[in-house]
């Protein structure tokens, strides 16, 4: 991140910490420290993000985030600016703290038991470890660089395999948007492991030139992660719901009956009692007109854990929840495209879809058409659709049903 360069405290004359600073004006050689041009930038995300970002745990963690971030690149900037004792033994510390902050910031988006659990605590051994090895120092010799830059990349390397799961680690994003916020964490991981494989680089550079390439290392690193970052916390920003508020009158003793999760007999019988409850819910309570959908409220709904809803319609349908919940937004679709005379667009925001792009997509994948083609195929819209089961569960139940029969 932008701690490269303040690594290597005790290998640097007053000469070389010029190296973090951007000459902005040259005619005037007025220069202002890079880490406080970023730090500039964060802060105005974070202001963003304050005034106009998502609300509840999702937002929570968003300002978290980008406000250790901000913290991390102010102390940098004291630490060159005035070399004092004080910073040099904070650095490491701020450093050391922003990896597992990422990751609970991100593990924070699952469902509900597995945001809560009790093995956090493990996150402060390495922050510790990092700080008293940069209090030791002169004593031990301990390479704290070293230490950092393997805790980057191992926290990287969590953060893409925790990408690669499945929507249940996501539970608490847009079902929507389930697949966009996935690969911002992918990428954030990557991040990361970049970031300590330039402090690598950093190191193996003293070692050899004693430093002759850190400027371009540095000037280069500092900018690409950084500014990708803060990209990416805008796009997550647009992508997570606008409130994660529940109005379900879900009792204390039905939420302890889904953080107990047992691990039953996964058996068809099973799963098309999950898929039942859902179904429920979806004709009695229209939940997937919802734009703002999660998986985590639509287990709190059913009162079911979002693994085992996950896990259920994967099973049954191949698909995931996502696709499924969309599904009932263009049965409903359909529907209204057929009875009435409503524009196609006020259409797509009464089933819950929120852009033009994914209704036409989500439509085509299921009807093989878009929305106005299918209304103008159409020719005798009540006679077609009152025979049909609304909805992907009702339909898969009624096919089960006449292949019983059949055989």
């Amino acid at each position: 991140m932008v701690f490269f360069v303040a690594r290597h405290r005790d290998r640097r004359d007053k000469h070389q910490v010029t190296i973090a600073s951007c000459q902005i004006v040259p005619s005037l050689m007025f220069e202002i420290p890079l880490p406080f041009v970023v730090a500039l930038l964060l802060a105005i995300l974070l202001v963003r993000l304050t005034l106009r970002g998502p609300a509840g745990p999702v937002g929570r963690s968003l300002r978290i985030f980008v406000a250790a971030s901000l913290a991390l690149v102010i102390m940098v900037g004291l630490r060159w600016q005035f070399d004092l004792l004080v910073f040099r033994f904070l650095r490491p510390l701020f450093a050391a703290m922003l990896p597992p902050i990422a990751w609970m910031c991100f593990a924070a988006l699952g469902s509900e038991e597995r945001s809560q659990t009790r093995w956090r605590w493990m996150h402060v051994i390495p922050v510790l470890a990092i700080f008293i090895a940069s209090l030791t120092w002169r004593q031990w010799h301990i390479q704290v660089d070293f230490l950092i830059a393997v805790q980057f990349a191992g926290y990287g390397i969590a953060l893409i395999v925790l990408a690669s799961r499945g929507e249940d680690r996501f539970a608490q994003a847009r079902l929507g948007d389930v697949g966009s916020v996935r690969s911002i964490v992918a990428v954030v991981g990557g991040a990361l492991i970049f970031s300590g494989l330039v402090d690598g680089l950093i190191a193996l550079d003293f070692s050899i030139t004693q430093g002759t390439n850190v400027a371009t290392i540095v000037g280069t690193a500092q900018l690409v992660v950084l500014v990708v970052l803060a990209l990416l916390m805008v796009r997550l920003e647009r992508h997570s719901p606008q409130t994660t508020k529940l109005n379900d009158s879900v009792t204390e003793a039905a939420l302890s009956q889904q953080k107990d999760d047992p691990q039953g007999n996964n058996d068809i019988a099973e799963d098309d009692a999950i898929l039942a409850a859902i179904d429920e819910v979806m004709h009695a309570q229209h939940l997937y007109r919802d734009p703002d959908l999660t998986l985590d409220r639509l287990a709190r709904r059913v009162v079911i854990p979002a693994r085992q809803i996950s896990g259920a319609i994967n099973r049954r349908f191949g698909r995931n929840v996502s696709q499924v919940v969309n599904e009932y937004r263009v049965a409903e679709a359909q529907m209204l495209l057929q009875t009435t005379d409503k524009p196609v667009t006020e259409i797509m925001f009464d089933c819950g879809f929120q852009t033009k792009s994914n209704f036409n997509r989500e439509f085509g994948r299921v009807t093989g058409m878009g929305p106005r083609a299918y209304r103008d195929a159409d020719p005798y819209p009540d006679e077609r659709q009152s025979d049909q089961p609304f909805g992907p569960i009702r339909k898969l139940f009624s096919e089960n049903a006449e292949s019983r029969e059949q055989g």
